[in-house]
């Protein structure tokens, strides 16, 4: 298996371009490719990597894009016949056309050994780099002429355009009608409802302008801005030691306009606090919830400054809330028992939802094209922000320049009444609710 020629125009890429972020010496290369055959096992560079550290021993480490499946084996120098190095492993029990991670490491990185924290460093380091296109790979046991074949140009996405073997209908299902929250039924009188509660039952969000005062987030800001880590806390709740978090997330007005979209008042139990996009695929949030909740939840991007274009905006897909819901049990039934146990970081999350973007992504925008659907973006100025229903399909875009902040916090709520599973409660002065959980701020 031949890595085309870009691997040798761009080795220490990583390190090069973003040189404003601080190098990670001991990564010398990190490239995305696509496999074209299942169960990789070998890979032959077109260069010899060992010149871009003389004298320094040298590790190949080949995983996919979620950290479940590792490989680590060192590089040699190029054997007779080959300007660069041949790489053998374990096989890599991936399908054809997985995207996966190769990094160039110092191979004292680790202890030369593959460890949890090792994955998750490398792929927060690769994806820190920003979106480009994966290395095309190909099978060359018989053919000598490996740069014949072209890098697939930027943003072409044509390997995505094969129809899904897993379709959004396999993994999705219509809920209880009457489990679902006043606005979700079919029957309603649309006659008195507020502009907020019209928005929400035809496209699925409420966006609201200038919502946020200044007084209100810049006491965030600066407590945020203090806490240097661009992608923010990594305690998925930080609500419970930043004060000033969780009055921002409680604002009284906020949890009117949540109470009278959803139907009850409304539990507030996460955060995301980077200041850089999440790059999620294409997702519902209900379908990580337990499947009794069924639309009793909601969340809401507040933007803490003018977000850039370029900055990876949040986008979303105007109705896609009267879809049909993904249902978790139906996703996790496509995968190995080694992935539906994964887990990563440092309290051990169940990873199975960023392991199985492989399938949901592709039937998800399957879906959206067969439906005509049209993404729209949320640009937003300091204190807007956008509530978005359970159900509705959306993600954080790829950023065109990775350097740039995008300064925002994202909150999930749940009704109070359909979270039996989120026992522990506090409630403030004025009535705002939030789950607690032992956890500790990091």
């Amino acid at each position: 298996m031949r890595i085309m020629s870009r691997l040798g125009r761009r080795i220490s890429w990583g390190i090069r371009a973003v040189p404003e972020r601080p190098p990670a010496p001991s990564v010398l290369i990190a490239e995305r490719f696509v496999s074209p055959i299942e169960s990789l096992q070998r890979l032959d560079l077109p260069d010899d990597v060992t010149t871009v550290a003389p004298g320094r021993a040298l590790d190949a480490v080949v995983m996919d894009e979620f950290g479940v499946h590792c490989r680590r084996a060192r590089i040699g120098p190029p054997p007779p016949g080959m300007a660069g190095n041949r790489i053998g492993f374990e096989p890599i029990p991936v399908p054809e056309r997985t995207r996966l991670w190769l990094f160039v490491v110092a191979a004292d990185l680790a202890g030369g050994a593959v460890t949890p924290d090792l994955v998750e460093s490398l792929l927060r380091h690769g994806r820190a780099l920003g979106g480009r296109p994966p290395i095309t790979l190909i099978w060359n046991d018989l053919a000598e002429n490996a740069d014949a074949v072209t890098d697939p140009p930027v943003g072409d996405e044509s390997q995505d355009r094969i129809p899904p073997a897993i379709t959004f209908a396999m993994l999705s299902e219509e809920p209880d009608p009457t489990l679902l929250p006043p606005l979700d039924q079919a029957d309603i009188n649309i006659a008195g409802l507020t502009p907020e509660q019209r928005a929400w039952r035809q496209d699925g969000v409420a966006i609201l302008r200038q919502f946020f005062p200044d007084a209100l987030l810049d006491p965030y800001i600066g407590r945020r801005a203090a806490f240097d880590r661009p992608s923010g806390w990594w305690s998925p709740a930080p609500y419970l030691q930043v004060e000033e978090l969780r009055v921002l997330c409680l604002y009284p007005p906020l949890r009117r306009i949540l109470r009278a979209l959803v139907g009850e008042e409304m539990m507030l139990h996460l955060n995301l606090t980077g200041w850089v996009s999440t790059e999620r695929n294409w997702h519902q949030d209900d379908y990580l919830n337990p499947p009794f909740v069924n639309g009793w939840y909601a969340a809401v991007w507040i933007a803490l400054d003018h977000i850039h274009p370029d900055s990876g905006p949040f986008e979303y897909i105007p109705g896609s809330h009267r879809w049909p819901l993904l249902r978790g049990d139906k996703v996790r039934g496509h995968m190995t028992e080694e992935e539906r146990s994964s887990t990563i970081g440092l309290l051990a999350v169940n990873n199975w939802p960023k392991i199985s973007e492989r399938f949901v992504v592709p039937a998800i925008e399957a879906e959206i094209r067969d439906r005509g659907a049209t993404p729209q973006r949320f640009l937003a100025r300091k204190g807007d922000a956008l509530i978005w229903h359970g159900r509705l399909l959306h993600r954080g875009t790829v950023p065109a320049q990775p350097d740039l902040e995008r300064r925002a916090v994202i909150a999930h709520y749940s009704g109070v009444n359909h979270r039996q599973d989120m026992a522990e409660r506090k409630v403030d002065a004025q009535g705002g609710t939030w789950a607690v959980f032992d956890m500790r701020l990091f």
